[in-house]
């Protein structure tokens, strides 16, 4: 569940989400859950324009399918996704997808952006540029999205990693968030357009992931 308060200029994020692994790989969940905590608070809790961003987020590690929740977001690592992406995630929706070869990096801090920019995306963040074309526009971006000039695009969070290599932008500093993005959040909030649950079947006695 993602939940948005605004107190005048503080924004307050929470997500509550649980953690699976569904791969033919071993992990250590708990060390996984340790760097995506400290990934995500090092990304959302900062001061973005005129705004106050803080975010508070808990993580349930999970052994069974059967113990997912349907009002949570699912952070599921699985052993493939399309591409070989690092990972892919339901936009506006409750889960995240993360392959399996790039966990060890993630775990390790290697790999710090990837799990900010998917969480980007479930708040209702598109990617700012068009796809696979540099120093553009994504027309299908929300209009607020569109407002954001070419240097927000190449140093922003919800720009793919080639675009700030293509920039070059170190991908450590490919991490900043603008006020019309926030400005969306809020939106996406007010329209009750998040928290969209997709991945998760009931049948009688269990839950399947689709």
């Amino acid at each position: 569940m993602i939940t948005i308060k605004k107190d005048n200029q503080l924004i307050s994020l929470h997500i509550e989400a649980d953690l699976i692994n569904t791969s033919d790989t071993r992990f250590d969940l708990q060390a996984l859950k340790k760097s995506i905590l400290t990934q995500l608070q090092n990304v959302y809790n900062k001061k973005i324009g005129k705004y106050d961003l803080q975010i508070s987020f808990s993580i349930r590690v999970l052994k069974h399918i059967y113990q997912c929740s349907p009002k949570k977001v699912l952070l599921q690592v699985v052993n493939t996704i399309p591409g070989n992406n690092p990972a892919e995630a339901d936009f506006k929706g409750l889960r995240i997808k993360l392959n399996k070869h790039y966990v060890t990096d993630i775990m390790a801090n290697k790999n710090i952006r990837t799990i900010p920019h998917e969480i980007g995306h479930l708040l209702g963040w598109e990617h700012p540029h068009a796809n696979a074309k540099y120093e553009s526009v994504n027309l299908s971006a929300h209009p607020l999205e569109k407002q954001l000039t070419e240097t927000e695009r190449q140093c922003n969070l919800m720009s793919q990693s080639w675009y700030a290599q293509k920039a070059g932008v170190p991908l450590n500093k490919a991490m900043e968030l603008t006020e019309k993005q926030i400005e969306l959040l809020f939106l996406n909030e007010h329209k009750l357009s998040l928290n969209k649950n997709r991945h998760l079947n009931y049948f009688l006695w269990w839950k399947k992931i689709v």
